[in-house]
């Protein structure tokens, strides 16, 4: 299943959502909050156009802990990484950052997503289409790092 397919298959489930009047709020705020007193932080998901755009400008993490590619200028860090080796590679809690891994059915990046905004991070924001569907459209890569 592709990225559109996925987009296209959630925008018809908030539209069911919202044509039956379900209220999402507390499921979303439980996803979203690093803790009840702290202001939700959402998770925003990017377009591979959005990404490209900000190579160089974005801190880019590559949720798959390793891997013979990233996404140019991306850094590894596993999504069971310590609390200590996230706060190491990612000193600034306000940049934004990227986080991605292999494909959209691929739960690294949205695992480290989250736990990055328990840990008080404040601009996250979601790949999900991954290395997957940055190779098959020839985006720039960077070789094997570790």
């Amino acid at each position: 299943m592709n990225v559109m397919m996925i987009r296209l298959l959630s925008t018809i489930g908030l539209a069911i959502v919202a044509i039956l009047g379900v209220d999402l709020s507390a499921a979303t705020a439980a996803t979203s909050t690093a803790d009840a007193g702290k202001p939700a932080v959402t998770i925003a998901e990017k377009t591979m156009e959005e990404v490209e755009s900000q190579l160089g400008k974005a801190t880019i993490v590559d949720a798959r802990g390793s891997g013979e590619k990233t996404i140019k200028g991306a850094e590894f860090l596993a999504a069971n990484a310590s609390d200590e080796e996230i706060k190491k590679k990612l000193a600034d809690k306000t940049a934004e950052i990227i986080v991605y891994c292999g494909n959209v059915k691929c739960p690294a990046s949205m695992t480290l997503a989250e736990r990055l905004v328990g840990l008080g991070y404040t601009n996250i924001s979601h790949y999900a289409g991954g290395i997957a569907e940055w190779t098959e459209n020839n985006k720039p890569t960077d070789e094997k790092k570790s």
